[in-house]
């Protein structure tokens, strides 16, 4: 990628964090990232090993950037989403819904009235005893 292709690509992504309130990759966990990368290449029916072998990295380290030990780098979610098929803002903007799902607390009495059990309750198919 020529040098003015990448500040070109830069600015894009400046001017759309700025004016549509796109997700901010920095603001992403590692985590969430990785994860949204599994869920787009399983759409498209990739396997990990085609995703390393893009990259040129090994099994192991494909492996912890998808399980969020490590961050991509931006050069490897432009790499991997030309290889899925869409743009690397379909990732972030992936990645983003995803933490916001799983950092969402559901609210505690909402918890107990759906899980409330009656602890006197029998189980469906039990039987009487008899003596």
């Amino acid at each position: 990628m020529s040098n003015v292709e990448r500040v070109f690509r830069e600015m894009i992504r400046e001017e759309l964090a700025r004016t549509q309130g796109v997700p901010v990759a920095h603001s992403l966990s590692a985590k969430a990232v990785g994860a949204a990368v599994r869920a787009e290449a399983a759409r498209v029916g990739k396997h990990h090993s085609e995703l390393a072998e893009v990259l040129g990295v090994s099994r192991p380290t494909i492996t912890g950037r998808l399980s969020g030990a490590y961050e991509f780098k931006q050069a490897e979610l432009e790499n991997i989403a030309d290889l899925l098929g869409i743009t690397p803002y379909n990732i972030i903007e992936s990645a983003g819904l995803g933490q916001r799902f799983h950092s969402e607390s559901p609210d505690p009495s909402e918890v107990a009235r759906v899980f409330a059990r009656d602890i006197w309750a029998q189980p469906a198919r039990a039987r009487r005893r008899s003596r």
